[in-house]
C-alpha cells in the first residue's frame, strides 16, 4: 500500500460536529439576516424526518445546558452579525444549541439532528 504523506486522511478532512453545527448555525442566521427565504428553509429538516427521532429531552447534558451570556462571550461592542453558541451534542446525533446574538436581545433555542453527515435544525424557538 502507497502512502502519500501530503495528502489528508477522508476522517480528519470532515468537520467535527461542533464546527460543522456551528457552520450551519452561522449560514441560517446570515440568510435569515439577508431575507434568502429559500435558503433559510434549507437550514431545516423537514417535519417528516424529524418525526422518526425523539429528542432526547431528559438527557442530563440536554437538561443542564443554558444560553451564554452575551456580555461574557461576545466582549464589548456593538456586533450584530457575531453570534455567541452554546452546544450540547448527545450521542452525536442530537444538539441542543443556544443562540445569543452580540448585538443584543434574547438567546434563541436550536434543536439540532445530524441525520447522515447533514446537520439541520429540527425546531426553533425564538428569544427563550
Amino acid at each position: 500500500m502507497l502512502a502519500l504523506p501530503w495528502v489528508t486522511p477522508v476522517a480528519a478532512q470532515r468537520a467535527s460536529s461542533g464546527e460543522a453545527i456551528r457552520a450551519q448555525v452561522r449560514g441560517f442566521y446570515r440568510d435569515d439576516r439577508d431575507h434568502r427565504w429559500p435558503d433559510v428553509l434549507d437550514h431545516f429538516w423537514v417535519g417528516k424526518i424529524t418525526a422518526r427521532w425523539t429528542a432526547p429531552t431528559s438527557n442530563p447534558a440536554w437538561v443542564r445546558a443554558h444560553p451564554v451570556a452575551a456580555d461574557s462571550a461576545c466582549g464589548s461592542g456593538y456586533a450584530p452579525e457575531r453570534l455567541a453558541m452554546t452546544i450540547a451534542l448527545i450521542d452525536d446525533r442530537w444538539a441542543r444549541v443556544f443562540v445569543t446574538p452580540c448585538g443584543g436581545g434574547l438567546p434563541d433555542e436550536l434543536w439540532m439532528l445530524r441525520v447522515g453527515e447533514d446537520w439541520r435544525i429540527a425546531r426553533m424557538v425564538r428569544g427563550t
